[in-house]
C-alpha cells in the first residue's frame, strides 16, 4: 500500500494527513471518505440497484448521502454499519429481528 508521501494543501488538512500518514494507508483513508455511487453500493452489497432504491424508499436501507436532487451515494462506514447490524447467528435469531418463519 502507498503511504502519502507529499503533503502540499491547507495547513489543517496537512495536519490531518500527516496524522493519518502514521496510522494508515492513502487507500484506506480515501475508501473512508469517498462515496459510493449507487450502483458501486448494489455490488458491494451484492443486489441489484432496483432492490437498494426500494430499501431506500421504504426506510430500510443502509444510510445514504443526497448529493443532488437526482443522485445519491453511500459512505463505506455506513454500508458496513448496515451489514453489522443485519448479521445473525441463527434462523431463529434472524426471525426474531426480521419477521418471518425459521
Amino acid at each position: 500500500m502507498d503511504v502519502i508521501n507529499d503533503v502540499h494543501l491547507h495547513k489543517r488538512t496537512s495536519k490531518w494527513l500527516v496524522k493519518m500518514q502514521k496510522t494508515k494507508s492513502y487507500n484506506d483513508v480515501a475508501d473512508e471518505i469517498r462515496i459510493y455511487s449507487e450502483a458501486e453500493a448494489a455490488d458491494f452489497l451484492s443486489m441489484s440497484k432496483r432492490t437498494l432504491q426500494n430499501m431506500r424508499q421504504a426506510g430500510g436501507g443502509p444510510a445514504y448521502v443526497k448529493i443532488s436532487t437526482r443522485r445519491v451515494g453511500y459512505s463505506l462506514a455506513s454500508l458496513k454499519t448496515w451489514v453489522a447490524s443485519r448479521s445473525v447467528c441463527s434462523t431463529a435469531q434472524a426471525t426474531v429481528l426480521f419477521g418471518g418463519a425459521a
